[in-house]
């Protein structure tokens, strides 16, 4: 280690130091619509107004947040207040004073509280602004505009107290990566209090028990920041990747007579992607991306979202089997991306835009939205490629340069830039498959840039009636139900359609010499601006439930020794039709009913059966004439009862800030089988003092599943849910413990 030793004398007491304290400042929030307006009492993440499951317009106005807090604060130390996002004119007052502003929705912002803090008795203000603001990235009018931005404090806001010494602008980078050796990178910056004067202070990096060998690139500058540099080679690396998800944590520590004055520590992978002439490739293994688009919206709450509700859709994602998830089009919270980290999905970041260039300074703002987007997200290991291109957008080629120098010179070479016009600056070409024409599509274009992606697949080119290759085929299908926008209570017929539209689409994609990987549009149904129904081309529908989309992707994408799948694309009802789509990734499927035997084939798996009969039928999956996995449908009966649970996945709630959970209550025959009716309602209470409905209690049933949004606050005490569908008499009720 080589000089990593600097001189303080201090000119302060000591009291000054300390590491950085940081706590959630989530709880207990004032809320006003209107000065006038009676106050709500609130914890973040909050949306001021809950909106209906199919929304007609979203909430624009103004709106305030007010805090009463005590803080005594030492002398020598300074209190920051983050916030994780607002949305989209911020202004922050403490104590009558204006503590400052920000402009922006989808990324982080910090504001110094400490001159006008006072040992007790605090008041922080924050008034908000989502009104329609053409200079404002996306910009774009509602209207207009494919997706809701939506309102409020809507993510995580922090305090956080420091001393006289800070470590910013981490950035840790794998400059070469294979199974032998790797070699890491890490720039960080001291930023210390201009009244110091040097003398002996001890600065120290690791990854897990290996150490940086730093050296200060540069000593002091004008603004009392030390600039260091760290490098490492690490023999036999575990190396991160979809398969192998494996975290380092990185700690940097600034040491004063044996005291750590100040910290900072993080999750990284060491990881190296390269783009070759023949594809994408991670740690030395050629890569395709198989992936899918995801906005962050939920139902009812728009974008208040609960951090273990981000890391469920991650969850999700990844159960379907993709690789990556290109976020469309913003940058999405903190805790998806952890969860990419920890699931290991490929994330395509993007700054904020879709179909608009505003007037200015709209421009400068997208430049800005790009730095922080990068300084924010860079240390992921995930984060591989970044669309800083606004989306589906006619951008000057100044602009296309200026944006890529920028990401050029915040990234290094160990990061791609995407875009969707094809230009020699981006990395990465990134159009739709509908902005080419069939049959080839994309299939014989050479881009610009060094490699193609498709960003967007499965919905536009079947919506518009114009580009599958089979419509001409599909004359037994209404013109409704030849595209790929379906609800889960649409008919099997729809939905088996929009699995085979994507299956169409994807089988095209992956023929293109300089594709690298795909993108479905989109993984989660949606509510956008210019059509006042739900956007439905998802794979799951908006509360997360599956159709039989997310059923073809397992099938393609999960690994047939480790995870054996089959699943038959029936509910068998009288109104199935008799030509039976299984989804399987084993090598032969068998199909019987009833017990006997009707076929055993290879892919694809499309069995005929003679006429219909109620009963079950049972599909096994072979592999090398071995059965492997099995699954059975059975016809259902008039239903008995319903059955509730909580859809949790594998992440249980949150027992340290707000949770979003779904409650099912599935309708049952006697024997335990979904009974896929869409005609009943059922009503749901909650008896709990720490949780409570994010939804009206009376929910429609889809397909056989009604689905209520539970908000937890932390809680310590039990949850009572009951559900009521009374025109069958039927009831359930779970208690949840802490």
């Amino acid at each position: 280690m080589k000089n990593n030793f600097i001189v303080l004398v201090l000119l302060l007491p000591l009291c000054l130091f300390g590491q950085k304290n940081k706590v959630l400042f989530n709880d207990n929030w004032e809320f006003q619509h209107q000065p006038t307006d009676p106050v709500a009492i609130v914890s973040l993440p909050h949306t001021p107004r809950i909106e209906p499951l199919v929304m007609k317009e979203q909430f624009l106005g103004e709106v305030t947040y007010r805090k009463h807090f005590d803080y005594p604060l030492k002398n020598g130390r300074q209190l920051f207040i983050h916030f994780e996002g607002a949305m989209h004119t911020a202004r922050v007052l403490l104590n009558g004073q204006e503590m400052g502003k920000h402009i922006g929705g989808y990324l982080p912002f910090k504001v110094d509280l400490t001159t006008a803090l006072k040992d007790s008795n605090n008041i922080l203000v924050v008034y908000l602004d989502n009104r329609e603001d053409p200079t404002i990235p996306p910009g774009k009018p509602i209207k207009d505009l494919d997706f809701y931005y939506h309102a409020g404090i809507y993510r995580n806001v922090w305090l956080e107290e420091i001393g006289g010494i800070e470590i910013e602008n981490t950035f840790f980078q794998t400059l070469h990566a294979d199974a032998k050796n790797a070699e890491l990178q890490l720039d960080f910056d001291l930023h210390f209090d201009p009244s110091w004067i040097i003398s002996p202070l001890e600065v120290k990096a690791s990854i897990g028990k290996a150490s940086f060998e730093l050296n200060n690139t540069q000593y002091i500058d004008s603004s009392s920041v030390i600039h260091y540099q760290g490098k490492l080679i690490v023999n036999q690396p575990e190396l991160w990747s979809p398969d192998s998800p494996i975290l380092h944590e990185i700690q940097i520590l600034a040491i004063l007579a044996s005291d750590t004055i100040a910290k900072q520590s993080f999750k990284a992978g060491i990881r190296e992607a390269i783009i070759k002439s023949d594809g994408f490739y991670l740690n030395g293994s050629k890569l395709f991306l198989s992936g899918t688009n995801r906005h962050q919206e939920y139902p009812y709450v728009g974008y208040a979202v609960a951090d273990n509700a981000h890391k469920r859709d991650a969850q999700l994602i990844k159960d379907a089997g993709f690789n990556f998830v290109r976020l469309s089009h913003y940058p999405q919270a903190p805790a998806f991306y952890d969860a990419c980290d920890e699931l290991g999905l490929i994330v395509m970041d993007a700054i904020a835009g879709w179909q608009f260039f505003g007037p200015a300074p709209f421009e400068q703002r997208c430049k800005e939205d790009l730095i922080n987007m990068i300084l924010r997200d860079r240390n992921h290991p995930s984060v591989i490629f970044w669309e800083n291109s606004l989306n589906e957008t006619q951008m000057s080629d100044l602009f296309i340069q200026d944006m890529n120098h920028i990401a050029k010179e915040l990234l290094g070479s160990t990061a791609f830039t995407a875009g969707w016009i094809d230009h020699p600056s981006y990395d990465v070409f990134i159009p739709a498959r509908q902005h080419a024409k069939a049959p080839d599509y994309w299939n014989l274009y050479t881009p610009k840039a060094k490699a193609l992606l498709i960003a967007e697949y499965g919905d536009w080119e079947y919506y518009a009636q114009n580009a599958g290759f089979n419509q001409t085929q599909f004359a037994d299908l209404a013109q409704s139900e030849r595209n790929s926008r379906h609800l889960r209570s649409a008919s099997e017929k729809a939905l088996l359609q929009q699995a085979y539209n994507f299956k169409e689409a994807s089988l095209s994609n992956r023929k293109g010499e300089h594709i690298i990987g795909e993108a479905n549009w989109v993984c989660f149904d949606y509510n956008r601006g210019y059509s006042p129904d739900i956007e439905a081309s998802g794979i799951y529908d908006i509360t997360r439930l599956p159709k039989y989309a997310v059923d073809f992707y397992k099938s393609q994408l999960l690994d047939p020794i480790k995870e054996p799948f089959v699943k038959i694309g029936t509910s068998w009802t009288s109104t199935s039709d008799t030509s039976i789509t299984v989804f399987s990734n084993c090598s032969e499927v068998q199909i019987a009913l009833n017990d006997s035997i009707i076929g055993k084939k290879a892919a694809p798996f499309e069995f005929s059966i003679p006429s219909y009969k109620a009963g079950k039928l049972t599909a096994i999956g072979y592999q090398r004439n071995i059965r492997a996995v099995s699954a059975v449908v059975n016809t259902p009966q008039e239903p008995t009862r319903i059955k509730l649970f909580l859809d949790t996945l594998q992440i249980g709630i949150d027992s340290t800030k707000a949770d979003l959970i779904f409650i099912r209550a599935q309708l049952l025959d006697a024997n335990g089988v979904l009974v896929p009716n869409n005609s009943h309602k059922v009503t749901f209470s909650v008896i709990a003092q720490d949780a409570g409905l994010m939804c009206p209690a009376i929910q429609q049933m889809q397909a056989g599943i009604a689905t209520a949004l539970l908000r937890t606050e932390a809680p310590t005490h039990p949850i009572l849910i009951k559900a009521n569908l009374g025109l069958l008499g039927l009831t359930d009720q779970i208690i949840w413990n802490p």
